[in-house]
């Protein structure tokens, strides 16, 4: 990484301070057991409530939305479009004061999970709207811009599109080429450039547009990204691909833009003038948030279709569930089914209690959900064998849909460079703050006490407050996971000091590590808020797979859990 780019990253992620995450704090050896433990749950009212709504949307889903036809057609009818917005589903998370409903991310979260069950492309379609299509507006838009926007976007009568992507910048948001330029006499910004792969963009009366600004700083002019709202009628706008063939998510449109000299108004900037990378990024949040969610919803259907096939298909006068490698497949997608919706409904809640910084946990669950899912999904078509290949199941169009989530909202190789060095950014500068207080031991004792009290915390496990005595040996492992991940960063600083940011392989491996922490900690905590026997067994057998302890998730463990899921032995 350049001198610029280091730079760049510090003035976006850091220049503000915050208190550390649950997942920042992990790099340090420490375990907040206050942010994530008891597993957070929904008020028996409010569940109740988001229970009824979820149960409306799938009603809807299930009698309106034809997930293969929307494939085989390349399109989601207007009726069904329509549909969501009278459900409200398209304006969810907007305040009901600008005509929304004002739920939760945990009520948004569930839909979303709901509709993927059935389509991946209309989850993605309601995703692109309301997560990031207007969630730049709806945190960082000034009043008249909400009161002006928001409502017709809550009620479906508009569509709304966040455009990136640019045929030269991918996850290298920074190197976007599309340029505002400021014309005075006439008040407005004069855009000019080209957007790719924009979902809705085509089909959005709003769009969020990131573009170069020329922007005075103490140290010159300097170019920085600014967000502006840019509508499809504004002259010099055009479409250049309404509807880009695709691999999968079909139904989706998907778009490329040309702005030729677009003025917009001084009012459609978007946030502060030259903030625009830090809104992308906070918007991002969301949508891997829901991506979380959404990845859950096709796993879960492609799990059960799975096991409900390996209880009846009947081979060498046996059920496929009785078959070990079978039964190593039915066991290794119940757990990381398990793991998935339990991390994605802890960050879900990190989000309602209004947690600023969830940058880390929301990467953590992107990268986890949709390589889970994928797996999950390939596993299931494995169970069914020749049958998965044919267009009469929906396993193969959920393959080609499930393959865009390990790609979008940032591919996750970068995300897992991006998990390690952003992780590892404060211990680093702890560690280089008490290395320069060595010269004055005196003057600086505070800090340097500091800093050996914090090594002494390394030297204990932390404490994780797991209760059921089942979850006791998966805790204590756990537990060790931390302190152990603490350690490891340490040595990596020691070793590379500010050279890590460039080493992937080792980087790399801090994501995975992490990953396996936070995933299991939400898997364990929510074992033990439910108390089911088969949360425990699903939970013990995921630390033990994700932790890599062996036992736990080996020969024995996976028939005794197969067994308990299909209610077959061999």
């Amino acid at each position: 990484m350049d001198e610029e780019h280091k730079r760049l990253v510090e003035e976006l992620l850091f220049s503000e301070e915050k208190a550390p995450s649950f997942a920042k704090r992990l790099y340090f050896g420490s375990f907040y057991a206050d942010a994530v433990l008891p597993y957070p749950e929904v008020s028996p009212q409010d569940k109740n409530e988001v229970d009824e709504y979820v149960a409306r949307v799938e009603a809807f889903a299930n009698e309106h939305i034809n997930a293969s036809s929307i494939d085989r057609n390349s399109n989601i009818p207007a009726d069904v479009i329509k549909g969501l917005g009278d459900l409200g589903v398209l304006g969810m998370t907007i305040p009901k004061r600008y005509g929304g409903l004002g739920m939760s991310q945990y009520a948004y979260c569930r839909v979303c999970e709901v509709l993927a069950r059935r389509c991946g492309a209309t989850a993605l379609f309601v995703n692109a709207h309301q997560s990031v299509g207007l969630k730049a507006l709806l945190l960082f838009g000034n009043e008249e811009q909400k009161e002006r926007w928001l409502p017709p976007l809550a009620r479906g009568e508009a569509i709304a599109a966040f455009s990136l992507t640019e045929p030269n910048a991918g996850s290298d948001a920074a190197g976007i080429e599309t340029k505002a330029e400021w014309i005075a006499d006439k008040g407005v910004w004069r855009i000019t450039g080209r957007k790719q792969w924009t979902t809705n963009g085509s089909i959005a009366a709003m769009l969020t547009v990131m573009a170069k600004t020329k922007i005075i700083t103490p140290d010159g002019p300097r170019d920085k990204i600014t967000a502006f709202i840019v509508t499809p009628d504004m002259p010099g706008f055009s479409v250049t691909a309404h509807a880009l063939e695709k691999v999968g998510m079909r139904g989706s449109k998907t778009a490329n833009l040309a702005f030729d000299g677009v003025e917009v108004p001084k009012e459609n900037v978007l946030g502060p003038m030259g903030g625009g990378l830090r809104v992308c990024l906070t918007v991002l949040d969301y949508g891997r948030t829901t991506f979380g969610a959404t990845c859950t919803g096709s796993a879960y259907t492609a799990s059960n279709l799975a096991l409900e096939h390996a209880k009846t298909r009947y081979q060498f006068n046996k059920p496929l569930a009785a078959f070990p490698l079978v039964k190593k497949k039915i066991a290794q997608n119940a757990a990381l089914l398990f793991a998935m919706d339990a991390t994605t409904y802890l960050t879900a809640s990190l989000v309602d209690k209004g947690i600023e910084d969830i940058m880390l946990e929301s990467s953590l669950l992107k990268v986890f959900a949709s390589e889970a899912s994928w797996k999950i999904i390939y596993e299931s078509m494995q169970i069914f064998g020749g049958r998965s290949f044919f267009t009469d199941l929906p396993l193969e169009r959920m393959m080609r849909d499930a393959r865009l989530n390990m790609i979008g909202e940032g591919a996750n190789e970068v995300l897992r460079a991006f998990i390690g060095a952003v992780g590892m950014r404060d211990v680093g500068m702890d560690l280089q703050k008490a290395v320069k207080c060595l010269g004055s031991p005196i003057e600086n004792r505070n800090i340097l006490f500091g800093a050996f009290k914090q090594l002494l915390k390394r030297a204990s496990t932390p404490f994780v407050n797991i209760k059921a005595p089942e979850l006791q040996d998966e805790k204590n492992a756990l537990s060790k996971a931390v302190r152990s991940f603490g350690w490891k960063v340490l040595g990596l600083l020691k070793k590379y000091r500010e050279e890590i940011v460039d080493k992937q392989f080792e980087l790399d491996r801090v994501a995975t590590q992490a990953i396996a922490i936070y995933t299991t900690t939400a898997a364990l905590g929510k074992a033990d808020k439910t108390r089911k026997p088969k949360d425990i067994a699903l939970a013990k057998y995921y630390a033990s797979y994700a932790l890599e302890l062996g036992a736990g998730s080996g020969d024995e463990a996976t028939e005794k859990l197969s067994d308990m899921l299909t209610g077959i032995k061999q």
